[in-house]
């Protein structure tokens, strides 16, 4: 498949997702670590910022995510990776892009480039899911659509990051030296959080 065919898109898996908060942890650690250690505030800025940049860097330069899709009647076609039969489907969502999990392979995370794009792979995949599913054999079991808004899932991880975000704006207010921006950072986390823990499927 050319790249110039297809929906353009943005293929992520789980390791490119965990990078982001990997990144935020490693940098948030180092730099609590040093100054908690009244070491050199220069340090702690370079710690950091090297925590901050380091993980996005080799999960998305080293494995890039542009990809073109075309969706056929057996699955998804990628130009850059090996394509995904709709028979190894176990689940699918489509809360913020197009989830696909299979049973011991990486879950695929496919965010189309713009709106229409994305209302395009939508409809263009659950359309030949669904034919699909209409030409199996009956008692063939079909992949499960699956929600993370509203799930126990999703609760769970806005539940853990209200805490850590709470966690942190006392640490900052309780500093020496207290910290208002930082306790603002804290503070927005946990409010994040709470969208997510209270949250509804839309």
């Amino acid at each position: 498949m050319n790249s110039n065919e297809g929906i353009q898109a943005s293929v992520y898996t789980r390791w490119h997702q965990l990078s982001v908060p990997l990144a935020f942890a490693l940098a948030a650690g180092s730099f609590m670590l040093v100054v908690f250690n009244r070491g050199p505030l220069g340090l702690a800025a370079t710690l950091a910022v090297l925590g901050l940049l380091v993980p996005p860097l080799v999960a998305f330069k080293g494995f890039p995510t542009r990809n073109a899709v075309r969706v056929t009647a057996e699955g998804l076609e990628f130009s850059r990776r090996s394509s995904i039969a709709f028979a190894d489907l176990s689940s699918w969502g489509t809360d913020d892009y197009l989830k696909l999990v299979r049973p011991g392979r990486p879950t695929l995370l496919v965010s189309a480039v713009d709106l229409p794009s994305r209302e395009r792979l939508l409809r263009e995949f659950e359309q030949a899911l669904a034919a699909w599913q209409r030409r199996q054999p009956a008692g063939t079991e079909a992949a499960r659509r699956t929600h993370f808004y509203g799930s126990a899932g999703g609760r769970l991880v806005g539940l853990c990051i209200t805490a850590l975000g709470g966690a942190a704006a006392l640490m900052a207010l309780n500093l020496r030296e207290p910290s208002l921006s930082l306790a603002a950072v804290g503070g927005l986390g946990a409010l994040f959080g709470l969208a997510l823990l209270f949250g509804r499927r839309g």
